[in-house]
């Protein structure tokens, strides 16, 4: 699974996805099925993935002056059985449910986000802070990137969620858990948070992927 955020200017943003996104694409299509990675090898694949997305985002980006500063978030992750493997970089998030709880996979990138550890900012004043949209991290940045990668053992029957900070700028984690429970076929969980999302303004792209009945397996 995997998500990207766009910025840089609208056509800038949507251009930085789109490649980090195709390079996935291409990742997934290398992998045999029949001989899934161990723990280790989903690592360093991640890792690479994101490496090479990252190299092709500043390239595009040196090729026209319209498209210079443009970058996008990038939250991929690898399942393979029972183990979970994600890479992050930017403010997408990662959610597992899982036991009838939601626990958060990943750390935004923000410079919000370090004004709360920092103390000076209030976990519920971040969603209206006038600095809630700039990114400490991102694809697109520099070629010097720094990976967050976790590991995480998927107990069977969970989801997992990732979602742009379009969604979580309007939908609190209780109520992604609540659609969570309520909702076993992942299209339709997607499509009900991104209308309630809407239904409170949608001013931000919302992109919501999940998965549903997942884990529990040894590879």
């Amino acid at each position: 699974m995997v998500v990207a955020d766009g910025m840089g200017g609208h056509r800038a943003g949507n251009v930085a996805s789109g490649l980090a996104v195709s390079r996935a694409e291409q990742f997934w299509a290398d992998i045999d099925p029949s001989v899934p990675p161990s723990a280790e090898e989903a690592r360093k694949m991640i890792e690479c993935l994101i490496t090479e997305a990252n190299e092709q985002v500043l390239s595009k980006a040196n090729d026209s002056t319209d498209r210079q500063g443009m970058g996008t978030t990038f939250t991929v992750g690898l399942l393979c059985g029972s183990h979970l493997t994600i890479g992050h970089i930017g403010d997408s998030r990662a959610y597992l449910v899982s036991d009838g709880q939601i626990m958060l996979l990943t750390r935004d990138h923000s410079l919000v986000e370090q004004l709360i550890e920092s103390g000076q900012v209030k976990p519920e004043e971040a969603k209206d802070h006038p600095q809630r949209h700039i990114l400490t991290r991102a694809l697109g940045i520099s070629s010097n990137l720094q990976i967050d990668i976790s590991e995480k053992e998927v107990e069977a029957g969970s989801t997992l969620l990732f979602c742009t900070d379009g969604l979580t700028n309007m939908v609190s984690d209780d109520e992604i858990l609540r659609a969570a429970l309520e909702q076993s076929d992942p299209q339709l969980l997607a499509e009900s948070l991104i209308a309630l999302a809407n239904s409170r303004g949608g001013f931000d792209n919302i992109t919501v992927v999940a998965a549903t009945g997942i884990g529990g397996q040894e590879v």
